[in-house]
């Protein structure tokens, strides 16, 4: 989909340090859900996924910001990780979408339901606990909202119980609109 510049891993920011994981969700964080058929952000690209049922045939995402988070990988800033209702299948995005660094690895949610809540717990929470050793992440999802704006969403909340917020970097996307360039460069500021 996008070609970033590659950098030489050498002289990359993130050479003599260890990637810091980023949770990438797919529907509403990575890849936009257009809120009509036709009614879709400009800067968003239409791409064929070739995807098994019940998985949807194409996806709409940014280029600039897909190229802005290779750029990321490439540089070794982080370590992305699926954490979405897709699991195993948002491996078929890479190729797709021009994703380098795959297939990524999958903190398995299991559950079609990814808004879903147990007991103030969030479903995305568990999976992210069960998969991380680390209390230093990123996490991009549409359901995290906004964290400027009160009262947050359970699952910002849920999120914010469980690991605080110094070493977590929470980015809440628009879901009609996905992941943009502006959130790529916050994310780039929190692991740089």
């Amino acid at each position: 989909m996008v070609s970033s510049q590659r950098m030489d891993a050498s002289s990359s920011p993130g050479a003599n340090s260890a990637p810091v994981p980023l949770f990438m969700d797919v529907d509403g964080g990575l890849c936009a859900l257009p809120v009509r058929l036709g009614a879709v952000w400009p800067t968003l690209e239409r791409v064929a996924l070739n995807t098994p049922e019940p998985y949807p045939s194409h996806a709409w995402a940014d280029p600039a910001a897909v190229g802005a988070l290779n750029d990321l990988v490439d540089e070794g800033l982080v370590r992305p990780v699926w954490c979405t209702t897709w699991d195993d299948a948002a491996n078929f995005l890479i190729p797709a979408l021009g994703l380098h660094g795959g297939p990524w690895p999958v903190a398995k949610v299991g559950t079609r339901y990814g808004a879903l809540m147990w007991q103030g717990i969030w479903i995305k929470t568990e999976a992210v606990s069960r998969f991380t050793g680390t209390d230093r992440f990123v996490m991009v999802d549409d359901l995290l909202g906004d964290h400027e704006i009160r009262p947050w969403t359970a699952q910002r909340r849920s999120m914010h119980v469980a690991f605080g917020e110094e070493n977590v970097l929470l980015i809440g996307t628009r879901p009609e609109r996905g992941l943009t360039v502006e959130q790529v460069e916050q994310i780039r500021n929190f692991v740089a």
